[in-house]
């Protein structure tokens, strides 16, 4: 590139001649521009306007986090998973060991006892009263504690399913066997484990913190906007993340600004992209403010600079013109213009070094900048 660029100034130096012009307009033959290997390209026509690079964070909506608690009290005898692994709907995630769910299962075992022994006391009481042999006030009595007997057995099984224990267990239980204090701990959504608090061989109590697991459905971006350009930023406005390739929308903006930073905090729901972020990933984003104007993105090499101003060179039929151009915003490798130009031109991308010292020597501008 650096002999390229060197062959083109000889060219200017040794043979001014060779070129013309016509008011700002530079002229060139095939062979010259061969010599100096002009090339053009038409500008992007864009929608947005980029407005600032800014620190982001990864974030789970809050809406999107599950806590994970123990059931019952008990010892945590066994952790299946650590932090930041996926993990299924439904995955056993630890084991506890309860005394509190043996005495659960226990008084399931008791009440089903009661329950049966009511039954036949009902049953039997029922025919004996069809038969008109017990008043009826002995039957309603029966069968009240056939009810009573009932609702407390339902009470008792409900209560070891919101233990965790599968009502399959639960007629095994009723059967008198397979009582055990110990019982899982199961993931409640598909994610991953943001949080553990479970350590093998701690008491925990009733509805104790044991993980935390995140859904990775829907990320956020939250993005520390200067304070400056907040104003300028909209409900609706797209964000960029070059480094993962990933895209938002701007779906909140804050109302504080940060002391330490003196930053606002703006949230941004992530539609493209999302398989490549992780949680608590720090990135630079780019924000971009929708517009109706004529906005163009083109190469960063197409645009050079002189006493203050941004041109480029546009191609016409009499050659290339240098045209003023306003830059509205810089991404990695593109400057997005918002004037100068009306779309449709080919603009110069490559040999503007030899070009704009063409220029500079027609108008007298000197070397410039």
């Amino acid at each position: 590139m650096r002999r390229e660029l060197l062959s083109g100034f000889l060219l200017f130096l040794l043979a001014p001649s060779l070129l013309r012009a016509e008011g700002a307009m530079v002229r060139l033959d095939a062979e010259q521009r061969s010599h100096l290997d002009v090339r053009t390209a038409l500008p992007e026509p864009v929608s947005a306007l980029p407005l600032a690079l800014a620190p982001g964070r990864v974030a789970i909506p809050p809406a999107k986090e599950f806590a994970v608690t123990a059931v019952q009290a008990g010892v945590i005898t066994r952790v299946n998973v650590p932090v930041g692994v996926k993990v299924t709907k439904g995955q056993v995630l630890a084991e506890v060991d309860s005394i509190a769910l043996v005495d659960l299962q226990r008084a399931v075992v008791d009440a089903h006892a009661v329950f049966k022994v009511a039954t036949a006391r009902f049953q039997r009481d029922e025919t004996l009263y069809r038969e008109g042999v017990i008043a009826q006030s002995r039957w309603q009595e029966t069968r009240s504690d056939y009810e009573r007997a009932q609702a407390n057995l339902r009470a008792a099984e409900q209560t070891l399913l919101a233990s965790g224990i599968a009502a399959a267990d639960i007629e095994r239980i009723k059967a008198g066997n397979q009582i055990n204090g110990l019982y899982p701990v199961l993931a409640p959504v598909e994610g991953i484990v943001l949080e553990r608090l479970a350590i093998v061989g701690q008491k925990v109590d009733a509805l104790a913190p044991l993980f935390r697991i995140g859904k990775l459905d829907e990320l956020w971006l939250e993005v520390d906007m200067p304070q400056e350009r907040v104003k300028e930023a909209r409900i609706g406005d797209r964000i960029t993340v070059e480094s993962p390739k990933a895209r938002a929308r701007i779906i909140e903006i804050g109302q504080s600004v940060d002391p330490r930073s003196q930053s606002t905090l703006v949230r941004a729901l992530v539609e493209q992209g999302g398989s490549q972020l992780r949680p608590g990933m720090h990135v630079n984003v780019q924000t971009l403010h929708r517009s109706t104007d004529r906005i163009f993105k083109v190469p960063v090499a197409a645009v050079f600079y002189h006493e203050g101003h941004s041109y480029v060179f546009v191609k016409r039929k009499a050659g290339y013109e240098a045209v003023e151009v306003q830059v509205a915003g810089q991404e990695a490798y593109s400057v997005v213009l918002h004037e100068g130009l009306q779309g449709g031109e080919a603009i110069v991308v490559q040999g503007i070094a030899g070009l704009k010292a063409s220029w500079l020597g027609m108008t007298g501008a000197g070397h410039g900048e």
